[in-house]
C-alpha cells in the first residue's frame, strides 16, 4: 500500500510519501518556494517525493490530509457562537493565514486540484484525518515503541489542542483531552506577541529565557488553572482575546493590565522582557513536567512520545527527560505542523489499514539531493573551484582556523533544524564567533544561541548525560555543558549553560561526521557549531540557493560536495 501525506493552506506544507511502510521522500513545501512557513499548496514538495520514486499519483493508494474539515468548520461555528457578537471579526481575513471560506472551498476542491497538478485521473482515495491523530502518530509510529504515553500540546487547527493518549502496538487510545479554547500553546503563542514578536517566533523567547529571572511566574500563573489530578486545563479567557479575534490579537487589555502593556517591535529588549521570557519558560517547564507525570500515571508506561507545537521547546524536553519519570522519550523532531503530513500516512497505515510496522526514525536526510547538478551550477555563477587532496581535511582545517563555512551535500534535512546537509559551520571555541556570524551572515537578535552538532561518540564527554532521551540526533532537546567544557566551547554555551545539541553519526551522515572528526584530531573538540544554512530565509534546498546566499553574505568558503569554492576576493580562509 502506497500513501500519500500532505499539508496544505494553514502553514509549513509539507509532502510525504510512505511506499509499503516506509518512509521513501519528506520535504517542505518552504524550501521549494522560498516562502518561510509557507501555506501554499505542496506543488513542488508532492511532485518532488512521486518523480523520486518514479510514481504517479495515480500510483497512490490515498492521499491522507492532515486537518478534518467537518471539526473544523465545527470548531470555527462553536466559537463564533459562543462569543457572539464580538466573534463576527472571526471571518476577517486577519483572522487567519487564510480566509476560513476559503479554506474550506480549497479543502472541498482538494481532490480536483490534486489531479490537476499532478495530471492524475483520481483512482486515490482522499482521506482526512482529525489534526492531532496526525501529530501523535508522528511520534508513537516513528519510534521504536511498541507501547507508550504520547503526549501532544499544540495550538489546534480543529478544536484538540491537547491529549495524552496510550499507544500500543497499532493503537492509539485517548486517555485525557483539552479542547479549544484552553490549552497551554495558546498562552504560550499569547505571551510571545506582548513581547513584541509575531507568529511562529516563540523560539525566540527560549532563547530570551536565560537573560532573565522568572519575576513574573505568579502573574502567568493566574492565566489558567490546572487540577493535577484529573488533567482538566481552563484558561481564564478574560485575559485572552483570540476566541474573539483569532490571529490578529491574541491577548486582553487585563493580561496587559496583570504582566505590563505589549511592547512595539522596534523598541529596545528590556530586563522586563527577558523577565517575562524567563517566567514564560519555567510555566512551560512545570505545564510539561506535570502533563507527562499525568501521561505516565494513567497509561502505565515507561515510554513517552512528544509531539505539537509545544514539544518543540527544547528546555522543556530537557526537564522532562532529566525528570526520571520515564525510561525512554522520544521526541518527534517534526513536532510541529511540519510532520502532520508524516503522522497522516503513518496513522492510516497502522492504525487504520492495520498495517505492520516497519519504519523507525533514524534519521531526517529525506529530501533531494542535487549532486549531479553541482558543477555545471558552480560554472553557470562563475565560481572557481579549489582542488583538494582530501577535502574534509581542508574543511576542517578552515573551520579551525576561523573560517565561516557554507556546506551543501547529500540529501536535505527535514524539518526547521539544519542537521548537517544545509548548515553554516564554524568554529565553537571563539568567543566572539557568535558575533561574527551575526554580523557577516546571519543578522540574528544577541540572545539567539547558535547550536553545536557533536561527534555521537564523544556527547557525553562535552555534555551532562541525557540517557532517556532518544532524540539526540535533532536538536530538539537542550543538554547542560559539562563545566569543564564551558570555556572550552564558549560560543555554542548558552547564559543557562546549556546547548541544542545534534548527535552527529557516522552511518546516517558520513561526510559530516568525517569533517567534524578531522576537527578533533586538529583541536581536541568534538563538535563545531552548525546554524542553518540561511539568511532570513528558508533553509537553502538547491545549489542555486547555497551560491546565492554564499554571494550576498561574508562566508568564506562555500562546499557543494565534495567541492571547495572559496571567496574571488579572499583565497584564504578568514581570520576574523
Amino acid at each position: 500500500m502506497n500513501i500519500l501525506g500532505i499539508s496544505s493552506w494553514f502553514h509549513d506544507s509539507s509532502a510525504a510519501l510512505l511506499l509499503e511502510g516506509e518512509l521513501v521522500g519528506y520535504a517542505e513545501e518552504e524550501r521549494f518556494n522560498r516562502e518561510k512557513h509557507s501555506n501554499a499548496y505542496p506543488l513542488h514538495s508532492t511532485d518532488w517525493v512521486l518523480a523520486s520514486n518514479k510514481i504517479a499519483l495515480d500510483d497512490v493508494d490515498e492521499v491522507v490530509f492532515y486537518v478534518n474539515p467537518a471539526r473544523y468548520l465545527w470548531t470555527g461555528l462553536k466559537a463564533v457562537m459562543s462569543h457572539l457578537p464580538y466573534s463576527l471579526s472571526l471571518a476577517r481575513r486577519n483572522a487567519a493565514t487564510m480566509p476560513p471560506m476559503e479554506r474550506l472551498w480549497r479543502l472541498s476542491r482538494l481532490k480536483s486540484t490534486l489531479c490537476q497538478n499532478h495530471n492524475a485521473k483520481g483512482k486515490f482515495k482522499l482521506v482526512f484525518l482529525d489534526h492531532y491523530r496526525t501529530h501523535q502518530a508522528s511520534a508513537f509510529f516513528a519510534s521504536e515503541f511498541d507501547d507508550a504515553a504520547i503526549l501532544t500540546m499544540d495550538f489546534a487547527v480543529d478544536g484538540t489542542t491537547e491529549v495524552i493518549a496510550h499507544g500500543h502496538g497499532l493503537s492509539i487510545d485517548d486517555k485525557i483531552k483539552h479542547r479549544l479554547p484552553h490549552g497551554f500553546a495558546i498562552i504560550y503563542a499569547a505571551i510571545t506577541h506582548v513581547l513584541g514578536f509575531k507568529w511562529y517566533d516563540e523560539y525566540k523567547v527560549m532563547g530570551m529565557a536565560a537573560f532573565g529571572e522568572p519575576h513574573y511566574l505568579d502573574q502567568i500563573r493566574q492565566l489558567y488553572h490546572y487540577d493535577q489530578s484529573t488533567g482538566r486545563l481552563e484558561l481564564d479567557l478574560d485575559y485572552f482575546q483570540f476566541q474573539q479575534a483569532g490571529r490578529s490579537s491574541l491577548f486582553s487589555t487585563k493580561m496587559a493590565r496583570l504582566i505590563g502593556p505589549p511592547r512595539n517591535p522596534d523598541d529596545p529588549i528590556t530586563q522586563r522582557e527577558y523577565d517575562l521570557a524567563a517566567s514564560l519558560q519555567a510555566a512551560v517547564n512545570q505545564y510539561g513536567l506535570a502533563m507527562a507525570s499525568l501521561a505516565k500515571k494513567v497509561t502505565g508506561s515507561r515510554n513517552l512520545c512528544l509531539a505539537g507545537g509545544v514539544a518543540q521547546n527544547c528546555l522543556m524536553n530537557q526537564a522532562i527527560c532529566e525528570s526520571g519519570t520515564f525510561t525512554r522519550v522520544f521526541i518527534q523532531p517534526l513536532a510541529g505542523d511540519v510532520g502532520g503530513s508524516l503522522g497522516g500516512a503513518l496513522y492510516q497505515y497502522h492504525a487504520v489499514h492495520g498495517k505492520p510496522r516497519k519504519y523507525v526514525m533514524r534519521h531526517l536526510y529525506l529530501g533531494p539531493d542535487y549532486a549531479s547538478t553541482i558543477p555545471a551550477c558552480a560554472r553557470q555563477f562563475g565560481l572557481k573551484e579549489r582542488v583538494s587532496p582530501c577535502w574534509p581535511v581542508e574543511v576542517a582545517r578552515a573551520i579551525a582556523e576561523g573560517a565561516v563555512v557554507g556546506y551543501f551535500g547529500g540529501r536535505m534535512e527535514a524539518g526547521p533544524r539544519a542537521l548537517g546537509a544545509r548548515s553554516i559551520l564554524a568554529d565553537a571555541r571563539r568567543r566572539d564567533m557568535k558575533d561574527i556570524l551575526n554580523s557577516r551572515v546571519k543578522h540574528r537578535e544577541h540572545f539567539r544561541p547558535f547550536a553545536p552538532s557533536v561527534l555521537a561518540e564523544e556527547i557525553d564527554t562535552v555534555f551532562e548525560s541525557l540517557p532517556a532521551c532518544d532524540s539526540l540526533d535533532y536538536m530538539i532537546t537542550t543538554m547542560s555543558v559539562r563545566p569543564e567544557w564551558k570555556e572550552k566551547v564558549p560560543a555554542i554555551t548558552h547564559n543557562d549553560g546549556t546547548a541544542r545539541v545534534q548527535a552527529v553519526r557516522r552511518e546516517y551522515a558520513p561526510d559530516f561526521h568525517n569533517i567534524i572528526s578531522h576537527y578533533y584530531a586538529m583541536t581536541g573538540v568534538p563538535l563545531v557549531i552548525n546554524t542553518s544554512f540561511n539568511d532570513n530565509e528558508p533553509i537553502v534546498c538547491t545549489p542555486e540557493d547555497a551560491i546565492r546566499c554564499f554571494q550576498r553574505t561574508k562566508i568564506d568558503l562555500l562546499v557543494l560536495g565534495s567541492r571547495l569554492y572559496f571567496r574571488g576576493d579572499n583565497a584564504h580562509a578568514v581570520h576574523a
